[in-house]
């Protein structure tokens, strides 16, 4: 079986994963990322190329010989290897852009898990989403479709002055996405997580918690989760007693408030 087959038996972040342990030991991991990045903006900009490689008609060795020929050189051995890679499989190379730009953001990842700071960039995040999402004249800001994206990262770097250099490449990434920043900010913060094989969980309580019942909080969370948790711990006046902690888009609620509104619906049913 040919290596291209092989390798298509793995996802495009499996295969990533690989080259980037490669670009590790090769001390070249931020150049790959940087050229990751840059390759999407190229397909972006060059519809031709895109098409191109996007077209099943054109056999999977052309499009590797395109590639060689156009990036060669140019490119870091492991992100040539890889894209040539990705591009010889129909089910990926039509949307070849965007794998790319999401292996760019695993990619700086993969980097804040070299150093050991993951968990770091996870709770940076979580927390730069919270501050995005509890400030309309920042989110007006992010939002502006008439703010160009280098005025956008540069209001990021300033509000992210002292984090680690892997959150301030991946929130300034966030907020010129299309999409709402602080969920973008949110399924980052997750996905960072996730790669510690632990999710993010965020309680809102009534009061702060000290370290005892946090732990005991996270030990239970861990049991209903079924998974390691870090948590986020919210004091929302709101919270009558108890606890309301999401996971993603469940909410586990064991608040006072929401035991009260249940048995008033039972009551009045």
């Amino acid at each position: 079986m040919s290596q291209s087959r092989q390798a298509g038996r793995r996802s495009a972040r499996e295969r990533a994963e690989l080259t980037f342990a490669d670009a590790v030991v090769a001390g070249a991991l931020a150049r790959v990322r940087d050229e990751l990045f840059a390759l999407s903006r190229l397909l972006r900009e060059q519809p031709q190329l895109r098409k191109t490689l996007a077209d099943i008609a054109v056999p999977p060795g052309a499009k590797q010989g395109l590639l060689r020929d156009l990036l060669a050189g140019q490119l870091d051995p492991n992100t040539l290897s890889l894209v040539e890679d990705l591009a010889a499989e129909d089910a990926i190379s039509y949307r070849l852009r965007q794998v790319l730009e999401d292996l760019g953001v695993q990619a700086i990842l993969a980097e804040a898990d070299a150093r050991g700071a993951l968990g770091d960039v996870a709770d940076e995040l979580f927390r730069f989403a919270r501050t995005v999402d509890g400030s309309a004249e920042l989110r007006s800001a992010l939002t502006n479709p008439y703010l160009d994206d280098d005025r956008k990262r540069a209001v990021v770097a300033d509000l992210l002055e002292g984090a680690t250099s892997e959150t301030g490449l991946l929130a300034a990434w966030a907020v010129t996405r299309p999409d709402d920043p602080g969920e973008v900010l949110r399924a980052l913060a997750d996905r960072a997580a996730a790669r510690r094989h632990r999710v993010i969980v965020e309680a809102r309580t009534a009061v702060p918690l000290d370290d005892d019942r946090r732990d005991r909080l996270a030990a239970a969370l861990a049991a209903a989760t079924g998974s390691d948790v870090d948590i986020e711990v919210l004091v929302d006046p709101a919270v009558v007693g108890g606890v309301v902690a999401r996971v993603g888009d469940e909410v586990i609620d064991g608040s006072i408030r929401r035991k009260l509104e249940l048995a008033m619906e039972r009551l009045t049913a």
